[in-house]
């Protein structure tokens, strides 16, 4: 695995190519929009989506503990798709012998009763969180005086090559005052985004994250146009 360092508000974090960020100085290890559950809420609509994106997501998320032993996991929103299911009860399982402190960030779709979060052992935020100079929180809005370091959006970016090639990847995307964390979960999509030279952009791959900047380095931000 290639993760990548970076600097921001002061900060040194290391960027794995699992999509998940390391908070060194505070040992904390942040995702966002695992989306458990996703392909059995479907199911019950009657969709035919294959089984099995959770335990992979779950395993990924095993192998970064491991790695980390970090102090707290902060899930920054999205965590579970929908509606209760059974597969609710595969992450409580899960985190039932976990040793970091599990925080959760709700996002727009972690509409559970509060008591399943309690069951889980998850000390819940219902907006944002603040330590040091980031604001965590799921739907990123920029805020005077902090950098904010948010999810939802399922970044990604079109990387373009010769012969008419292309290729899409997840990506990491840290503007001015905002930064974007890739999706975590394996039955996620991504959102094509349209960086521009104020951005450093992280693509990732199954085993590298790439800085990739240089590829937006000649477009000008909406500010500069208008």
């Amino acid at each position: 695995m290639l993760p990548a360092e970076m600097d921001i508000a002061g900060e040194r974090l290391l960027l794995h190519p699992h999509r998940a960020i390391y908070w060194e100085r505070m040992h904390w290890l942040i995702v966002s929009d695992l989306h458990l559950g996703k392909a059995a809420h479907f199911r019950k609509a009657g969709m035919a989506l294959p089984e099995g994106h959770d335990g992979t997501t779950l395993a990924r998320l095993d192998a970064l503990l491991q790695v980390f032993t970090p102090e707290r996991l902060l899930i920054l929103g999205d965590l579970f798709h929908s509606d209760h299911n059974n597969n609710w009860d595969l992450f409580t399982r899960w985190a039932s012998n976990k040793h970091s402190h599990l925080h959760l960030v709700k996002g727009n779709h972690d509409i559970l009763a509060d008591q399943r979060y309690a069951d889980a052992g998850l000390q819940v935020c219902h907006d944002t969180l603040e330590e040091g100079p980031f604001v965590f929180t799921h739907d990123p809005v920029e805020r005077p005086g902090c950098y904010v370091i948010g999810g939802h959006i399922h970044p990604g970016v079109v990387l373009s090559g010769q012969g008419r090639q292309h290729l899409r990847l997840p990506c990491f995307a840290f503007g001015p005052h905002i930064g974007l964390l890739p999706a975590f979960g394996t039955s996620t999509g991504t959102f094509n985004i349209q960086p521009d030279a104020t951005h450093r952009i992280y693509a990732t791959t199954d085993r590298a994250v790439l800085d990739v900047s240089a590829a937006f380095a000649g477009r000008q931000s909406s500010k500069s146009r208008s």
